[in-house]
């Protein structure tokens, strides 16, 4: 229960780039779907609802400590990691971060236009899930 607790604070105050900022205009916080209990070396399978508001958010670079995977229910998403070249997801499309991957961009990618992002985060034990770049 702590370790999810920990997660999603820390996915509102660290995974969102400027979280406060990439909220929906309601404000409603990341919020967690489901948690799966794994066995061996892995926490948890983590799905979480994300509302990105329009426009762009502030960057904050970080990196996951197991795989992430997003499927983009509405809106588009700009997303890149490793400084490579940002992608805009459309709704339906989806997107992958290897293991400690450094996620550089992450937003809605339509200035008038919210976006909403069904993300499923491996959680290694012992971690959080997300760390400072």
């Amino acid at each position: 229960m702590q370790n999810r607790r920990t997660f999603l604070s820390l996915a509102a105050a660290s995974w969102l780039p400027g979280a406060a900022a990439a909220l929906a205009p309601t404000g409603t916080p990341p919020r967690e779907l489901a948690r799966h209990t794994l066995a061996g070396p892995l926490e948890s399978l983590d799905a979480v609802l994300l509302e990105l508001r329009p426009g762009p958010g502030p960057a904050r670079e970080h990196r996951h400590t197991g795989p992430v995977m997003g499927y983009v229910l509405e809106g588009r998403v700009r997303f890149g990691i490793d400084h490579g070249p940002g992608q805009i997801i459309p709704a339906g499309g989806t997107f992958f971060e290897p293991t400690g991957a450094l996620h550089w961009t992450w937003e809605s990618a339509d200035p008038a236009a919210p976006a909403r992002v069904l993300v499923f985060m491996v959680v290694p034990k012992g971690t959080s899930g997300t760390t400072a770049a």
